[in-house]
Order: C-alpha cells, then structure tokens, then sequence
C-alpha cells in the first residue's frame, strides 16, 4: 500500500481531473466572470436551510473559488468562530443558495449538499468528498481518505494565502454575532501576513488518524488541547527566557525561521487564526438557471441522480 501511495502523491499535483464539467457550472463559470470580471469586492450569497428542530436559518456565505479539479463544486469560507453557520450546516447537511448576477439579469438557484474542511486539528461534521481522479491510482479506502485529506488540506492553504491581510486577521476576532460585542482589545489585530508552511509536509505511508496528528504538527506545535501546549503557551507568548525548550520550526528558510519561530506572539496568533480559517465545500445537486433577458425569459432546471448523471429541462419561465 505505501508505494501506491506514494505513487498517488507524485500524481497528486498534475493530475486535473475530467475537463466533462457539468454544463451548468461552465455557464455559472461564465456568468461569474461576465458579472465580476476580476474584482476584488467581496461576494456573498443567501444561504436558506433548516435545523434539526425545522425552523428555517438565512444566512449569508462568502464566495472564494470554483474547484478547479472538478467544476461540481463551488469553494466558500467560514471560520470556526461563526457558530450560526457552523451549527446549520453541522446540523443540516443540505442547503440553497441563491446567486443573484448583477449585470447579466440571471440568477442561479442551487440546492445540494455541504462540506467542511477545516483544520486538522479541528473536530466537524461532513469531512471533504474524495474525489475519484485524486485517488484514482490506488483502491485502498484508507489511503484514499489520506490522499483525499492531503488534497484538500492544500486547497485551504493555497485559499488562505489568496486572502487579503484584514480578511486574515478577521479570523482572530471575537465568535461572530455575539452579544455583548467585545472590547476594542478584541479588535486589535486589523491586518494579517500570511506566515504558513510553503506547502504541505510528505505524507506518511500509513493511513487514518495517524495522518491527522502529522497535519496537526505541520506548524510545530502540538494541539491546544494537549497538557504540553496549553502549559507552554503563556510561557511562549511572553517568550520568558530559559523558561522552556523553543518549539520546532515550521519547514520553512532560514532566513524566515526567525519570524516563524513558534515562541513569536504574532506567529501564534497567525495559527489560532488559520486554525479557524475553513473550507464550506458545496456540491449542487439540483440547480435552476432563469435568464430574464431573453423574451420571453428561459428557465432551465439541470438535476443529478444517484449515479451522478445529469438530466436538463426547460421549464415555463
């Protein structure tokens, strides 16, 4: 297993998956470029769903990336400090989002399922989907899982360093939406270099949880809730000297190991924020594309089965 493994790894980077996109999310592609072009204003959608007791949440998420391996589905981020949407979709894996197009007068209504990768270390509901041409080169479900894990967590470093510094540092503030609002101290931190690991560390050859505690250590440092860190941290923070053994380094240069050394406060609240810092994955299921420029106005309704075949409709407008 540890040579298909490592085979997959070395694939892992080149391989692009089917260019077969859905013909739905090459015309939601298109609009999105049509209607935002390359603007860096922030883009959020109505997210509708339901919680386990029924009642019916309306929140909004924002928009990062389509996928780029695989056009069935649309990247949003969210931050573990956001309970109310961290509680609905944990809650309820299924939602709708409507995207309203500004400029082209079409709107897309998406219905379909959640996913949530987020900091190894963090513990959620509905991990990330393995995606068949990730794993494509070995059959073992544990390695394809840790393939899989791997993949994605790549994904939510590469989004992490596309985040402008005061979006970055918005993942250090207080848990959104409660009241009272904390103090101005709450707010200090007002913008956020990205101090991560340049990539990923080498996975190891074994599969399950064990991956998980490597993720976890990519930072050097061990997990919050371990005796050894939540002893150190205070004594890191201060930097006492001779207080305590310095922590590893992140596998980064020389020159930058100074700055990232773990006992630098600014280093320890990058990881608390980028800790917090998750992918919402979403994969449509079902998908109502109106368009109100023609005359009259076109509304096609595109819905995936079990196998994930595709069926198109038109409907009356």
């Amino acid at each position: 297993m540890a040579t298909s493994l490592q085979t997959s790894l070395s694939e892992l980077n080149i391989q692009q998956g089917s260019d077969d996109s859905p013909a739905w999310s090459q015309l939601l592609q298109k609009a999105h470029k049509a209607n935002y072009g390359r603007g860096e204003d922030p883009i959020y959608l109505h997210l509708a769903s339901k919680t386990r007791l029924g009642a019916v949440t309306l929140l909004a998420v924002q928009f990062l990336d389509f996928l780029p391996e695989d056009g069935r589905y649309v990247i949003f981020q969210m931050s573990m400090t956001d309970q109310n949407l961290l509680s609905t979709v944990q809650s309820n894996q299924v939602g709708q989002l409507a995207w309203q197009m500004p400029k082209s007068r079409e709107y897309f209504h998406l219905t379909g399922k959640f996913y949530i990768c987020s900091a190894p270390r963090q513990v959620t509901r509905y991990s990330p989907p393995v995606l068949p041409h990730v794993v494509a080169s070995t059959e073992d479900q544990a390695a394809q899982r840790q393939i899989s894990n791997h993949f994605w967590q790549g994904k939510r470093l590469e989004q992490w360093r596309k985040l402008p510094p005061k979006v970055r540092a918005s993942y250090t503030w207080p848990m959104s939406g409660s009241v009272p609002k904390g103090g101005a101290a709450s707010f200090q931190c007002l913008a956020m270099e990205d101090m991560a690991p340049a990539e990923l560390p080498p996975m190891s050859p074994t599969a399950g949880h064990s991956n998980r505690n490597s993720l976890m250590s990519q930072d050097g440092l061990s997990s919050p809730s371990s005796p050894s860190s939540t002893k150190s941290f205070p004594l890191r923070w201060n930097n006492t000297p001779g207080s305590e053994e310095a922590a590893p380094l992140s596998p980064v240069s020389a020159a930058q190991s100074k700055l990232l050394r773990n006992d630098n406060p600014a280093k320890i609240l990058h990881d608390i924020a980028l800790d917090n810092f998750c992918l919402l994955i979403f994969k449509p299921l079902d998908i109502v594309h109106f368009e109100s420029s023609p005359l009259p106005p076109k509304r096609t309704i595109y819905t995936a089965d079990a196998t994930g075949q595709w069926t198109v409709n038109e409907a009356n407008p």
